[in-house]
């Protein structure tokens, strides 16, 4: 009879790992990550999220929910806000998620944070003017309704993911901030319409101060619909309607301002890389820049071009423009380490890797894309920009090392070396932006070798460098089409064209003959008298200097 195997017994956790959910202290990733599968799980898990988050919303909305009374409006308004977000989550995140959009775990988060803000700043807006109004014979509580700072959402939501996104939390925020006020109907067509505007104009702002101007903007686009309630209700000539025109201004004004603060927090809590972020970034000031520009002079012109030609042909395919030239950059950041082993900072210098074996000069080429990450985590570039800096290269093959070391080991009688050795890690570039870098730093750099650059030589050299790449599958996993690739070559010959445009040769001052002395009225010949050397002899002297060692 055979044995049985002793059960086996199984290894009990320590006491901290015994839970699934993560813990939130120094694990906001993780938490994000679990919020996302909950979303993306069946309808009964992504109905309860729903259903605690609207609970959460109707708490914030309901004035003193803790009484037995309010239980019915409780109950009501949870499920009215759990329905509403359960709609818009199947009509705009899922949907956003297939389309390819910036969408994860994050996005998830800050969706909810949004409309449970516009719930909590619309409460707290109508306890404050409650309170202000308290004992006060002027204008009603309906006028101070339209100061609430709701297009701080919109605002933020535009900022971070889009225009889309601030339409999304304006809706959001308009249905659900109106429930705190007595008569919802006109706060509600308000917000909404203010929202949208809001983050319309939010989505062209580059800077903070661009972020109240888009704020008091959407205020502006809103007012229309405050005079027409007016109108309708009969209090279009009073004080209300003067103190509502106002309120509207002051709730644009303070909207902005809010979304302003927030912003840099929700940045940096959130990880995100905004267009203000971008902005400070492209500055030539910044530390990595003028780093590169003292270490690595070659690499940082190069760079300048290569951003030149990204942040064209980016608009002129629709990609983002602004990061595509941030990205470019930086993108050879990590070169700064070895600049004196890349071609563009060796100047006349000797090669160093004259010195070295095929396989040691391939590993310092493909090291930079690593330590240029390194270089950009360091400095907080931002993960888009990370990203690209890591894809800029794809999966290449370095194609002169890899052919010298075949022709090495086959007079020593040995195989060839396995091209990964000769290749860059990747991963291939998963954006338009990065596929772009990636397309601009090639044909740049193969602009540079070319003798007697005319612009047909220059075309016939963005054709093959294109398709090239295109050919090697480097551009399959971004979103670059056929049609894309012909707007972008379109791009790159008018602009390397105006860089090596041919100049018309200087004409050479001649040497005026020498007059004889024949005259009586001049010196006659003999010793010239003493003279000491005038500024322009010691100028010119000097001139023939410069630039010797």
């Amino acid at each position: 009879m055979p044995q049985q195997e002793p059960p086996k017994l199984k290894a009990v956790p320590p006491r901290d790992q015994r839970f699934s959910w993560p813990r939130l202290t120094g694990q906001l990733p993780q938490v994000l990550e679990r919020l996302k599968d909950l979303a993306g799980g069946g309808r009964g898990t992504q109905w309860l999220l729903a259903g605690l988050v609207g609970l959460l919303l109707a708490v914030a909305i309901t004035p003193h929910p803790w009484r037995l009374d309010s239980l019915p409006q409780v109950l009501g308004g949870a499920a009215l806000a759990a329905a509403l977000l359960r709609v818009l989550f199947v009509a705009w995140y899922q949907g956003l998620s297939r389309a390819g959009g910036r969408a994860g775990a994050r996005n998830l988060a800050l969706c909810l944070a949004l409309v449970v803000m516009a719930a909590g700043v619309s409460r707290g807006w109508e306890v404050f003017a409650v309170a202000l109004l308290e004992g006060w014979s002027g204008p009603g509580l309906g006028a101070l309704a339209f100061a609430a700072p709701l297009s701080a959402g919109p605002i933020l939501g535009a900022l971070l993911l889009g225009p889309q996104m601030g339409m999304l939390a304006a809706l959001a925020g308009g249905l659900v901030g109106a429930l705190a006020w007595p008569q919802p109907a006109g706060p509600m067509i308000y917000f909404l319409v203010s929202g949208v505007a809001a983050a319309h104009y939010a989505g062209r702002e580059h800077s903070l101060p661009g972020l109240i101007k888009a704020g008091f903007r959407g205020a502006l686009a809103g007012l229309p619909v405050v005079l027409g309630l007016a109108l309708w209700q009969g209090w279009l000539i009073s004080t209300d309607a003067l103190c509502a025109v106002l309120a509207v201004g002051l709730g644009g004004a303070l909207g902005g301002v809010l979304a302003a603060g927030l912003a840099p927090l929700v940045e940096m809590l959130l990880g995100y890389t905004t267009h203000i972020r971008l902005m400070e970034l492209s500055s030539l000031d910044q530390p990595a820049l003028q780093e590169l520009m003292l270490q690595a002079p070659g690499t940082y012109h190069h760079s300048l071009v290569v951003g030149s030609l990204v942040e064209a042909a980016a608009k002129e395919i629709g990609a983002d423009s602004l990061l595509a030239k941030v990205a470019a950059l930086y993108h050879d950041l990590g070169k700064i380490k070895k600049s004196p082993y890349f071609v563009e900072n060796q100047a006349s210098g000797p090669n160093r890797h004259e010195k070295l074996a095929p396989s040691m000069s391939a590993l310092i080429l493909t090291s930079h894309v690593k330590e240029g990450v390194e270089m950009a985590r360091r400095h907080r570039l931002g993960k888009p920009i990370i990203d690209i800096i890591a894809q800029h290269h794809g999966t290449r093959l370095i194609p002169f090392f890899y052919s010298k070391a075949c022709e090495a080991r086959r007079a020593l009688g040995q195989p060839d070396p396995e091209p990964e050795d000769f290749s860059y890690p990747g991963p291939r570039p998963q954006t338009r932006e990065a596929g772009l870098v990636m397309l601009a730093d090639t044909v740049e750099a193969a602009s540079r070798s070319v003798d007697n650059p005319t612009p047909a030589r220059l075309q016939g050299l963005v054709q093959q460098q294109i398709s090239k790449i295109f050919a090697e599958g480097q551009l399959d996993d971004c979103e670059l089409t056929l049609k894309d690739l012909h707007k972008i070559a379109k791009i790159f010959n008018t602009i390397l064209g105006g860089i090596f445009h041919q100049r018309v040769e200087y004409p050479q001052a001649e040497e005026k003959p020498r007059k004889r002395h024949g005259d009586s009225d001049k010196q006659p010949p003999g010793k010239p008298a003493h003279r000491p050397p005038g500024p322009g002899a010691q100028g010119q002297a000097g001139l023939r200097r410069l630039g010797l060692r």
